[in-house]
């Protein structure tokens, strides 16, 4: 997915027009950062899946680059994370709503990595 692709994601998510620039601006910093944030759950899916990992966080210079990040990241996770940025000096609460939101996406799509568990309790 491009990233433009992803702020337009973003954006509806809002609820503002596909057309709006107010965040031109700053989507791409906070973009990458999301990815910084999000690299090691990335590789977590990815390894999940017998897929080759990132061996470098990918930066994001300009909205025709491709996240390379898995569907699950690009569609929900990221988007997400980008619109509580956003929000971040809104008075209605909306960056919580969005915060919130973002860190159950995670959470969800953690869910997807199958883990080993041990046993804690060996006698």
């Amino acid at each position: 997915m491009k990233a433009n692709e992803l702020y337009k994601i973003t954006k509806s998510l809002m609820f503002e027009k596909s057309s709006s620039k107010d965040y031109d601006n700053y989507y791409l910093a906070n973009l990458n950062n999301l990815l910084v944030e999000n690299f090691q759950l990335n590789n977590d899916i990815l390894e999940s899946r017998g897929l080759p990992v990132l061996e470098n966080i990918p930066f994001i210079a300009s909205g025709e680059d491709e996240v390379k990040y898995v569907d699950i990241l690009c569609y929900d996770v990221l988007p997400k994370g980008l619109a509580a940025k956003f929000f971040i000096d809104d008075d209605l609460n909306k960056k919580g709503d969005f915060y919130t939101s973002y860190l159950n996406a995670k959470i969800e799509a953690s869910i997807l990595v199958p883990t080993t568990v041990k046993d804690v309790f060996e006698v």
